[in-house]
């Protein structure tokens, strides 16, 4: 489990002004994000969890401790809280896109 933060940037079935947009959800991701499968967050310290609509597509920058994860209905950041856990998820995106 890697602890994260991820901040909803952007949904695709809502106006611009959708009332969830820039709220940080802080959690634990039980595993990297996958195209064509849902991502989980259980969230903390509620104990709930945040499952996604599929992946569409994972992006990320070259030496930027963020990943961006699209899914069907929306977009979001997520930043890592240990640089160790930023590198892995990173390198594991470069692999596989």
């Amino acid at each position: 489990m890697v602890n994260v933060t991820a901040t909803k940037i952007r949904d695709n079935l809502q106006p611009r002004s959708s009332t969830g947009l820039g709220r940080p959800y802080n959690g634990y991701l039980i595993s990297l994000p996958t195209v064509g499968r849902g991502m989980v967050i259980f969230r903390d310290p509620s104990g709930h969890r945040m499952v996604t609509t599929p992946v569409r597509r994972v992006l990320s920058e070259f030496g930027a401790p963020d990943i961006y994860v699209e899914t069907d209905n929306s977009v979001y950041r997520l930043r890592f809280r240990s640089a160790s856990s930023a590198e892995e998820a990173i390198s594991a995106t470069v692999r596989s896109g």
